[in-house]
């Protein structure tokens, strides 16, 4: 048997079905930076120690020595062929320097000193232009001379970068009115040679 109150109150709505579909994604969990602390906010930076500011200047000083060292080397590396250079340029200015001087023909002895003249220093083009002239030149118109000289053998005595002294061992074939056949003389002679503007010139030569 119903009441009068169960008939008169209203019924309790139901809960509406949960609507079908993905499930919601949980929102992020956002983490905020952690606050510096007051200690951390006022550091200075750490300035480096005293042995390693002194590995740093070792190493530094190392390195500029090794750079001197190399630079030096390389230097004295062209240096050096550079003299190697010059002495051989030196020695084959010799050969032909003294083939020429004592090299002559009597009917053209004032040509021959005129080629002569061209591979000497000024000062030695005097000495030998007054020597030649002097005791040479008569003997050889005389005596109807041709002389030809050839280097047998040159080499080196020491050198320097301007300076270089050359020994040459030297064959002179002469003919003359008054010998039957050719006359040979071997001599050795040793040439100063010295770089004047790029060439190499006999400022001296001694015969012995």
């Amino acid at each position: 048997m119903t009441t009068p109150a169960e008939r008169t109150s209203p019924e309790a709505p139901t809960a509406a079905p949960a609507a079908e579909g993905p499930a919601a994604t949980p929102a992020a969990r956002v983490i905020p930076p952690r606050a510096a602390t007051p200690g951390e906010a006022t550091a200075p930076p750490r300035e480096a120690s005293p042995r390693a500011r002194l590995l740093a200047w070792v190493g530094l000083g190392l390195s500029l020595v090794a750079l001197a060292v190399s630079l030096l080397l390389w230097v004295e590396s062209g240096r050096a062929a550079d003299r190697r250079d010059g002495t051989r340029a030196a020695t084959a200015a010799a050969r032909t320097a003294v083939e020429t001087m004592l090299s002559y023909d009597y009917k053209t002895f004032d040509q021959h000193t005129a080629q002569v003249d061209a591979l000497l220093t000024g000062a030695f083009r005097t000495e030998f232009d007054n020597g030649t002239k002097q005791s040479v030149k008569p003997l050889a118109v005389a005596n109807q001379a041709v002389v030809q000289a050839r280097a047998s053998e040159v080499g080196v005595m020491s050198a320097s970068d301007n300076t270089v002294r050359v020994l040459a061992f030297v064959n002179q074939a002469t003919t003359s009115a008054k010998l039957d056949r050719p006359q040979v003389d071997q001599n050795r002679v040793i040439l100063t040679m010295s770089r004047v503007d790029g060439r190499w010139l006999v400022s001296k030569v001694e015969a012995f």
